[in-house]
């Protein structure tokens, strides 16, 4: 069995580190984007959200906001002691948590890439999801290991269609977020060259290599070589999936 170790939590959608310059505002666009398109307000009392695997819950206040009665899950405690529901969302669900069972709109952000069943996990969404409900769900397909080593998954579109319709969902939506500037750029905010041994050309090709790599990493950091050069392949390449499943 792999330990599970403590990790630091996303209190928002802000960069923290150089190799979050792409996915992360990336993601805050495409989750407001998405929450304000697919989370229908709370009609009637007691609508209710369930955040999987919540973390520092970053849109608990908008969903609140909404009218929902907010609920959450996670695997620990965060620093706020704020989460209702310690479990692991491909495992049994505590009884406490079927109790509160059906939610109208649940949200599983940057999660299931951790989570080694999915199986259990689409059959656990089934059993919290009402009808009517909607699931937003956010993964990345290119990103470096993290959370290491409960990172098991880079799931592409297919995917989430097959587990979805495995499991009596519907796509609701679904984008292939980002592009090949954004995986070129999230590449070279995570790296940076050296030359092989001392001799004197390595040393030069390096250099000449670290000002290019400077120089392409600061136009798309700030948008400037993305806007005058468009990325075209025949071919898909992409950050993160973003998806809503509905449930009949």
């Amino acid at each position: 069995m792999l330990e599970r170790k403590s990790y630091v939590q996303r209190p928002d959608y802000t960069p923290s580190a150089d190799h979050e310059a792409f996915i992360v505002p990336l993601l805050r666009r495409e989750i407001e984007q998405a929450l304000e398109a697919y989370a229908r307000p709370a009609a009637q009392p007691p609508g209710k959200a369930l955040d999987v695997g919540c973390g520092r819950q970053p849109f608990r206040s908008w969903l609140e906001g909404r009218g929902y009665q907010y609920r959450s899950l996670d695997v620990e405690q965060n620093p706020e002691g704020a989460v209702d529901f310690i479990c692991e969302i491909d495992k049994p669900l505590p009884e406490a948590l079927l109790v509160e069972a059906p939610f109208s709109f649940l949200i599983c952000l940057e999660v299931l890439e951790h989570v080694a069943d999915w199986e259990a996990s689409f059959a656990n969404f089934a059993r919290l999801a009402g009808p009517g409900a909607r699931i937003l769900i956010t993964c990345p397909h290119f990103y470096m290991l993290h959370l290491e080593p409960h990172d098991f998954w880079r799931p592409t579109p297919y995917a989430f269609q097959r587990f979805a319709a495995k499991h009596g969902f519907t796509v609701k939506f679904q984008k292939a977020a980002g592009d090949g500037w954004d995986i070129l750029g999230t590449l070279l905010a995570s790296s940076y060259p050296q030359p092989i041994g001392r001799s004197l050309t390595n040393r030069i090709v390096n250099r000449a290599y670290w000002l290019t790599h400077r120089w392409l990493l600061r136009g798309l950091r700030s948008g400037w070589l993305q806007a005058r050069v468009s990325w075209n392949s025949q071919f898909t390449f992409y950050l993160s999936n973003v998806v809503v499943l509905e449930k009949p």
